[in-house]
């Protein structure tokens, strides 16, 4: 998948290069919310060639991060590279064996989410003050792993906190629209919804033999604020 990201920006600095000189700069601060998230239904491998069929609960609903992007555009075209970071907490309360018994009842997972995106967007104009907005992208992201970064409730009432810093990235995707509001006349705010599939985590507990890997879709839609500076 690395390769695919590398081959896009190569493709898109290779077809932009003749029109750089008429380029102008670009470059935004943004806040992305996410609303809802997908509820994903993964399988837990473990060591000794069992399976737990987990259905997690809601994801990194209710998460935020923050970022910030560098980019050019070309008349209604820019094009732009966002780095962008999120704290989220993964629900895994709805796991079950294969066999129907319960499995780790209000699990939790926290790990962090850093993502650099590849954005390509078209933007529209509405009238002298509003303007509106759709892109797509594409990137690669990571997701870092605490050692201590799962809590497991366990019958008496305390609460066993275990995990591994097993660090893993995946391919990312996205898709959005939404509106722009000229602040002046190099800033404009923008008002996002967008869809943004980050890929699959994977967090290991225990070691050799009885290790287990837990793997979670981690995909939201995502209500994204951004001030956007033309240079």
């Amino acid at each position: 998948m690395r390769r695919v990201v590398a081959i896009v920006l190569s493709s898109t600095l290779f077809m932009g290069a003749p029109m750089l000189a008429s380029a102008n700069w670009t470059a935004d601060i943004r806040l992305n919310y996410a609303i809802t998230s997908d509820v994903g239904g993964t399988d837990q491998d473990i060591g000794d060639d069992s399976e737990i069929v987990t259905f997690n609960g809601d994801g990194i609903e209710g998460s935020s991060g923050f970022g910030f992007s560098v980019g050019k555009r070309f008349d209604n075209m820019g094009v732009s590279l966002a780095y962008e970071s999120m704290g989220v907490t993964y629900d895994l309360s709805g796991s079950v064996q294969a066999n129907g018994a319960v499995q780790l009842p209000g699990t939790e997972s926290d790990f962090d989410v850093d993502t650099f995106m590849l954005e390509i967007d078209y933007t529209g104009q509405i009238n002298e003050a509003f303007d509106w907005n759709v892109l797509a992208g594409i990137g690669r992201t990571t997701f870092d792993f605490d050692a201590n970064g799962i809590n497991i409730p366990r019958a008496n009432g305390t609460i066993a906190i275990v995990g591994e810093s097993s660090d893993n990235s995946d391919t990312s995707m996205r898709i959005g629209a939404g509106v722009g509001y000229k602040l002046s006349k190099t800033a404009t705010l923008l008002t996002m919804l967008q869809y943004t599939n980050y890929g699959t985590a994977e967090s290991k507990i225990g070691t050799g033999a009885s290790q287990t890997t837990l793997t979670m879709d981690v995909e939201a839609t995502e209500l994204s604020m951004r001030v956007r500076f033309d240079f």
